[in-house]
């Protein structure tokens, strides 16, 4: 997420103690807050969201997305 984050906004944080903080603000979440990966939704198509512990949906680029399990994986 560290890579995915530091290519959206163009640079990493200045230490390592900052990555934790650097992730969530950009995402909205931690890597551990992570239940599992969808590779497919209806009607977009192939590409990432991560279904978190609590049931919320990110894309990519950590905007929320529909929590329905039915949406997602049937390729």
């Amino acid at each position: 997420m560290k890579r995915s984050a530091t290519k959206l906004v163009g640079q990493a944080p200045a230490s390592s103690n900052d990555d934790a903080a650097f992730i969530k603000h950009l995402f909205g979440f931690l890597p551990q807050d992570v239940e599992g990966i969808h590779v497919y939704k209806d009607g977009e198509g192939k590409g990432v969201w991560f279904r978190l512990k609590d049931g919320r949906v990110f894309d990519k680029h950590g905007k929320p997305s529909s929590a329905d399990h039915a949406v997602y994986d049937k390729i």
